[in-house]
């Protein structure tokens, strides 16, 4: 799955509202999903807006995070197309679901 999302400074500021510094977008696969949350494998994430101008890191390839739907769900999510669409295909009919 792919989707774009801000990217927050480390530090927690009490006295002003936070802005985001950027802007990334991820890839990655659902490892499993537990209740309300989602985890996730992350295979590739990229900076694709930066407002502060110094270097921002994205999240780094391999790791596992945690995230909510509803926060997936903010950032547009698009499923990423097999290799193999029509083995997907194959294996979804003989579920007897149909997802796309």
């Amino acid at each position: 799955m792919e989707w774009v999302e801000a990217i927050w400074s480390p530090n927690k500021f009490k006295k002003r509202k936070s802005r985001p510094w950027g802007k990334q977008k991820v890839v990655a696969q659902i490892a499993s999903i537990e209740g309300d949350f989602v985890k996730l494998t992350v295979l590739k994430a990229a900076v694709i807006e930066n407002i502060i101008g110094s270097e921002l890191r994205p999240h780094k390839v391999g790791t596992t995070i945690t995230k909510k739907r509803s926060t997936l769900v903010r950032g547009n999510p698009e499923r990423l197309h097999w290799s193999e669409e029509d083995v997907r295909a194959a294996l979804l009919n003989q579920s007897g679901t149909e997802k796309r």
